[in-house]
């Protein structure tokens, strides 16, 4: 009886999804959304490294997640081990692996292993930090002629930059993100008790930013840039939001205080309900380096927020007309575009509209997991 039911539960596994992990970030959040939105066919997820926020939220809903804990250590070998034994065990149809790391060895051995069908999701922008990241993109780029079916990019500037590096050409399909557009939208009732809860004026322009604490978001040319503003007398406050954006930061409290910023910028830290906290927003402000597809950006328009991001990624194809985008690194172009908006608040309200409209016409999340669902076969 047990033989037979272990048949049924392996006849069930047709796709397995392996990832770096399962908490919060842009590919995660797409998976995490995929998943949802296809309930009645339970994948496996495979998570490297850990499971993390949905991974958790996953596994209560009765999905089987396997973490395997992957780091540089002795045990590496044997944790490699076990990725090749659940995929001899559950003998998936399909394997659809997710970022760098997860194409490389989910490619491997789903490749070795006899698997049909092998998927490579892409959601950076060909960004390298370390020698050893760079080895493993050039061995990807040679790897993507002879593992994966398709290749999936989730910006046009990912895709570009990737091919142009010598990624394959052929078999590549653009899916950008989305974003579920009951969840993320205008509340006003939320909005004031978020302002009040903060302590908020009516006439205080409230600036947004969601990011983890990382170079490549780059706090300083914002920061830099708030500093301009109090010097505009303009009257804001900045909520940041994201990993590492605390208090408990030395090395971003400092950088607050050498700019007496103190009074204007509140520290949220992580938060699981994104959606809440951005109806507290005037404008979204991205500052970063590089991008892929800034999911923050659909975030925030979809909840009536216009957005000002730096030139990266597919900012600028996301925001339309809807906001503004700036030079990167140039924290008096976006101190300039901040003060600007702030002399003509009927600004805000015009973006709004165009904002939402344009997140229901081009990125809405059933569009987006409807893409996915018809790569998979029948």
């Amino acid at each position: 009886m047990i033989k037979l039911l272990r048949r049924k539960n392996l006849s069930k596994s047709k796709i397995i999804h392996i990832i770096n992990s399962l908490d919060t970030g842009g590919a995660e959040n797409v998976l995490f959304n995929l998943i949802e939105d296809n309930k009645n066919k339970k994948p496996i997820i495979i998570c490297l490294i850990k499971k993390g926020f949905y991974g958790k939220i996953l596994e209560k809903k009765g999905y089987r997640i396997f973490n395997l804990n992957l780091r540089k250590d002795i045990f590496i070998f044997s944790k490699l081990f076990k990725l090749i034994f659940l995929l001899i065990k559950f003998k998936p149809k399909t394997v659809h692996t997710w970022m760098y790391h997860s194409n490389l060895l989910g490619g491997i051995f789903a490749k070795i292993l006899g698997t049909k069908n092998i998927f490579w999701s892409i959601h950076h922008d060909y960004e390298y930090s370390n020698l050893f990241m760079m080895a493993e993109i050039k061995l990807l780029s040679i790897l993507s002629y002879f593992i994966p079916n398709k290749i999936i990019y989730c910006s046009k500037s990912s895709r570009v930059n990737h091919l142009s590096n010598g990624f394959k050409k052929n078999d590549t399909i653009l899916i950008e993100n989305g974003v579920c557009i009951s969840k993320f939208k205008y509340q006003k009732k939320l909005r004031k008790i978020l302002r009040d809860e903060f302590k908020i004026k009516k006439n205080c322009l409230v600036l947004g930013n969601i990011s983890r604490y990382h170079p490549i978001k780059d706090h300083n040319t914002l920061l830099k840039a708030l500093f301009k503003l109090k010097q505009y007398n303009v009257n804001f406050k900045a909520i940041l939001v994201g990993k590492g954006l605390v208090e408990e930061n030395i090395e971003l409290t400092n950088i607050i205080n050498k700019y007496n910023l103190q009074d204007n910028i509140i520290l949220y830290g992580t938060c699981n309900e994104v959606h809440k906290i951005i109806n507290a927003f005037d404008l979204t402000i991205l500052s970063s380096k590089s991008e892929c597809f800034p999911i923050t950006l659909i975030e925030s328009m979809s909840c009536g927020v216009p957005c000002i991001s730096t030139d990266v990624g597919d900012a600028k194809t996301i925001i339309g007309n809807s906001g503004w985008t700036i030079e990167k690194e140039n924290y008096l172009a976006l101190a300039y575009c901040i003060n600007n908006i702030y002399n003509q608040k009927y600004l805000l309200k015009e973006k709004s509209k165009l904002a939402e409209r344009r997140v229901k016409r081009f990125f809405n999340l059933k569009q987006t997991n409807n893409k996915y669902k018809k790569l998979y076969p029948k």
